[in-house]
């Protein structure tokens, strides 16, 4: 070998000083390069794993969202209806009070018509009668008892009935 110019203790002691270097290496620099590229590896793996799980709880809370608007707005539909319905009854009962209230009014009023109708037939039964005695008393030319004078209104009273 040394015809090519290589020294053979020379080879080898570079053999061993490059083995010694590179287990040197392997152990104070290359495992340790290792190490914290897996544990670099390992904090990306969580946050990506943290990012997934924050992902689906954000899936899962609006879809939550979703079933709680839905629940409110099937509720504020109910609260409209029951509002709509007892505006419904208020109405219906107020327009049957007005009827009844109406109603009242009427059968007032025709009762005060049939009052004021027989004081009125009461009052032109009086007049008439008075009227009559009068009457009478200018044809006949003299003034009638108490019992005569009865006697000719109710004579007089009964025929006006008859004409009826």
């Amino acid at each position: 070998m040394d015809s090519l110019g290589i020294n053979l203790g020379y080879l080898i002691s570079q053999i061993v000083n490059f083995t010694l270097l590179a287990v040197l290496l392997y152990f104070v620099a290359y495992k340790p390069i290792l190490r914290m590229l897996d544990q670099r590896s390992a904090r990306i793996q969580e946050g990506l794993d943290k990012a997934a799980e924050a992902e689906r709880r954000a899936a899962e809370i609006g879809q939550e969202y979703q079933k709680q608007m839905a629940i409110a707005r099937k509720e504020g539909q109910e609260i409209i209806a029951q509002a709509t319905q007892v505006s419904e009854k208020t109405r219906q009962e107020l327009l049957a009070k007005a009827h009844e209230d109406a109603r009242g009014m009427i059968d007032k009023a025709k009762e005060e018509i049939d009052r004021e109708r027989d004081q009125a037939m009461s009052d032109l039964r009086r007049d008439v009668g008075e009227l009559s005695v009068s009457i009478a008393q200018k044809i006949i030319g003299r003034t009638l008892d108490e019992p005569g004078q009865r006697r000719l209104i109710a004579e007089f009273l009964e025929q006006t009935e008859e004409l009826k």
